[in-house]
Formats: structure tokens, sequence, C-alpha cells
């Protein structure tokens, strides 16, 4: 279980630098045999952690008492936060090496504290729909990527709220890029063919001399891939 990976994965999701998350994934491939490093189990939340959604979100104290926890679901603007936040961190985590492990419920938006207020009942029939559709997105890309299965990795860019990676495989490369600030960023990349599509939403970019110049928007995420012919 890849703990090194959730520690330093949620502290530049709740404002830490990019840097840091790249460093100490860094030091942990520089450390581990290779196949231990490519087939590490990857998690952002277990039973024994509050919900991820929950985490995300909040923007003020958590409530004090148990009464209160067990009871308590974020704000509006909390929770639009708190989305588009766990969509940016389940991102990484599809496209890290390693495998992802999903504890149940997040794919569904469930939100709680500690145990027990994190091990409620699924919610069948009740999921958020657009996030469960975004979590088989994932699962799907995933599987028809090569690169994304046993690619090797490096880092494209890693600065303040926006980071970078490339993973690479003989036939197929990806580029796994999200922005986890409040403000839109400008990022450069090289890219070696004409074109460069996002998988996630099928935009295609226009590359220039090597180089594809993009924006960000705020919790933005682009998952960049070859078109295919």
């Amino acid at each position: 279980m890849n703990y090194p990976f959730r520690t330093a994965l949620m502290a530049y999701l709740l404002g830490g630098g990019a840097e840091y998350f790249r460093d100490s994934m860094e030091e942990l491939r520089e450390n581990y045999p290779a196949p231990a490093f490519y087939g590490a189990m990857n998690f952002l939340s277990t039973h024994d952690t509050p919900r991820l959604l929950t985490i995300l979100g909040l923007t003020s104290p958590a409530p004090q008492t148990r009464d209160e926890r067990a009871v308590y679901h974020l704000s509006d603007s909390d929770l639009a936060r708190g989305m588009s936040l766990l969509k940016l961190a389940a991102l990484i985590l599809y496209t890290f090496p390693g495998s992802p492990m999903l504890y149940y419920g997040d794919e569904a938006g469930m939100q709680g504290f500690e145990d027990p207020f994190n091990r409620g009942p699924y919610p069948w029939g009740h999921e958020d729909a657009t996030l469960l559709r975004y979590f088989r997105q994932l699962g799907r890309l995933r599987q028809s990527h090569e690169a994304l299965q046993r690619g090797t990795i490096d880092y494209c860019a890693a600065q303040g709220r926006v980071l970078a990676f490339r993973r690479a495989s003989n036939s197929e490369k990806c580029i796994t890029a999200v922005n986890a600030g409040e403000q839109s960023a400008v990022l450069t990349l090289p890219w070696d063919a004409p074109l460069a599509q996002d998988a996630l939403t099928r935009q295609s970019f226009f590359c220039c001399d090597g180089v594809l110049r993009l924006t960000l928007e705020p919790y933005g995420t682009m998952l960049l891939t070859q078109p295919q012919e």
C-alpha cells in the first residue's frame, strides 16, 4: 500500500506545491525496486481516513464534536470545490505508475469524517451520476492506453499549483496535466506530433515547433494523447 503517494498527493491537493509531490515520488522511485514502484497500490482514502470529498471540500474548521461530525455535509460551494479537486485527484490516481485503489463510495460522492462516519452504506440509486461516469471513463482510459498501464514516468512541469507528468511506452505517450489552484495557469509542454487530444473532452490542440501551449482553468485537468487516425 503506497502510503507515501497518498501523503504527498494530499499535501499538494490541500495547498502545497507540486514540487513536493514530484520530489517525494522521485525519491520513492530511487529507493524502490522498479517492480515495487510500478506495482504499488496507490490510494487516496480508506476505512481509516475521512472521506476524500469531505477533506478536499472543507474550507472552514472541521466540527469539533462527534455529534456535529456525524451529521455534517459540505455547503454547496464547498461541495463544488471538493468535487473539482476529487476529479483532479482521481485523474492523477488513474494515470500514475502503480495500481489505482478506490475506496467504495468515493466514486459515488459519499461524504463523512472519521470512522464510523466514513463507513456508511453505499448509496445505491442515489450516486452522483456525473462523478460515477467520470470514474468509469478513467477506468476505460487506463485500460485502453498501454502507457498508463506500464509506461515510464517523467515530469514536464511541477511548480506551485501546476503538475504535469508524461507516461511513455514503446507505442505511445500520454501527459497528465492538472491545475490545483484557483487561478488559470498557462502551461508549455513538449509534444512531437502535429496534434494533441485531451482524452477527457476530445478537444484537440495544434502543436507548433514541438511545443504545446495550453491554458488550464482553475482545478482544470487534461489527459493529452495522440489522436487516433
